[in-house]
């Protein structure tokens, strides 16, 4: 505490250097020192107290209604605080400290019309402020003056991809769609080697169901960089919805082959070509040298290369399930469908094996419980197929397809044990369902 004590009053004293406090009396200063020092150890009402006690002194003292508009703001009490903080402004209308408090106030409060004006006084001192004016006018609905904001600080520092994406923003709540192709277009103009730029109209256009533009806006971008893998990634979604299916799977695969796209969007591209041979399954040769590919990827590739042999070939589908669960052990959708798939190829005893070790994860998932007591019933375990389906009825709730699947799982088994009285409950029950 004496450690604390003296750190606050160093504090204290080097606070009060930076403020003219001007010819005071040893009582004036006496009571400011100790309400910096109650300040800095977070003692916001004795801080108070003591700069009432310098007000009573001196009544008109900027240092010390800015002192109490701070100390009140700390304490949220924001009433108190705007009124001295706006008291001392006034007094010293251009002080950047004054206005950085207000605005924090302001902006606390919502009350975004003030919080506006102090960020433009702010914004001599700081070209970061017109980023805070942008999302204020964009609060306010004030676009015009939102986006020359963000003009006037793009033109001090560069785009960012934050302002980006707010400029998006705000063209997206103005409905503003000739603006945003506008602005878009002149980037292309201003900068036309920035194949961002490019993609960025691409994107737009995509989203807007524009598809012919954003064709034409890929193929200029392919005419200026030729190399440009980027522009397929509008191109084979353009090739797709005209059947144009070759250039489709071309456009694909050069994505994929692609070293400077990022693994992730090309998650998305895989899943979108799985989709594609769904309904063109004479390009299924190209999505499977594409999967085999796709493994350098990431480890949800062995789940997407599963998902897709699932049906086709199962036991391809369970041997790429099991290496995307040596990657990710707690996979539960993969689990339950690997699960699913060993008890279709009858594999029970692997189907035991993986059950009894994600219920140690998974302890209260009651399709594992029936997924378990189909493969103990399976190897004619009936007694511990009985415990395990009883254990995963506890568990179910509101789910009557499930829930039948449970009677008819513990009728077999019942039936086995010759438990006669419970064979006729579950029978029942499972009568009963139907209705």
């Amino acid at each position: 505490m004496f450690a604390q004590e003296q750190d606050s009053l160093a504090i204290a004293k080097n606070e009060v250097s930076k403020d003219d406090l001007g010819n005071v009396t040893d009582k004036f200063q006496t009571y400011f020192f100790e309400a910096l020092k109650q300040k800095a150890i977070e003692n916001y009402e004795k801080a108070i107290s003591a700069l009432e006690k310098c007000q009573n002194l001196r009544p008109d003292e900027p240092v010390v209604w800015f002192e109490l508009g701070k100390n009140y703001k700390a304490l949220e009490d924001y009433t108190q605080a705007a009124n001295y903080l706006t008291r001392t402004l006034k007094a010293k209308p251009s002080d950047q400290q004054v206005l950085v408090e207000l605005f924090d106030v302001y902006f606390q409060t919502q009350n975004y019309t003030e919080a506006i004006q102090i960020a433009k006084k702010l914004s001599s001192f700081d070209v970061n402020y017109y980023e805070d004016l942008a999302n204020l006018y964009l609060l306010t609905k004030d676009y015009k003056n939102a986006l020359e904001a963000l003009d006037v600080i793009d033109k001090k520092q560069g785009p960012s991809e934050y302002r980006e994406n707010l400029r998006r923003k705000i063209y997206v709540e103005s409905d503003d769609e000739k603006g945003q192709i506008a602005y878009l277009e002149n980037k292309i103009e201003t900068d036309p080697d920035n194949k961002q730029n490019y993609l960025n109209l691409i994107y737009f256009y995509s989203q807007t169901g524009n598809v012919k533009q954003a064709y034409q806006v890929a193929q200029k971008l392919q005419q200026i960089h030729p190399e440009a893998a980027e522009a397929h990634l509008a191109l084979y979604k353009i090739y797709t919805e005209e059947d144009k299916l070759e250039e489709a799977v071309n456009s694909m695969e050069i994505v994929l082959n692609s070293e400077t796209i990022s693994a992730d969007i090309k998650q998305k591209v895989v899943k979108d070509f799985m989709v594609f041979v769904q309904k063109n399954p004479q390009f299924e040769g190209q999505l499977v040298n594409v999967l085999g590919e796709e493994l350098n990827y990431g480890e949800q590739s062995n789940k997407q290369l599963a998902e897709y042999y699932i049906g086709k070939d199962n036991t391809k589908a369970i041997q790429y399930f099991e290496k995307a669960l040596q990657e990710n052990s707690s996979d539960f959708e993969s689990i339950k469908k690997l699960l699913l798939l060993q008890i279709q190829e009858q594999k029970y005893k692997d189907a035991l094996a993986l059950s009894e070790r994600t219920l140690a994860v998974y302890p209260t998932q009651p399709i594992i419980y029936l997924l378990q007591g189909v493969s103990f019933n399976n190897t004619e375990q009936y007694k511990k197929a009985e415990e395990s389906l009883l254990t995963g009825l506890d568990f179910l709730i509101e789910n009557p397809q499930m829930e039948a699947d449970f009677y008819q799982q513990l009728i077999i088994a019942l039936k086995a044990l010759q438990k006669t009285e419970a064979l006729k409950k579950y029978q029942q029950k499972a009568e009963s369902l139907k209705k």
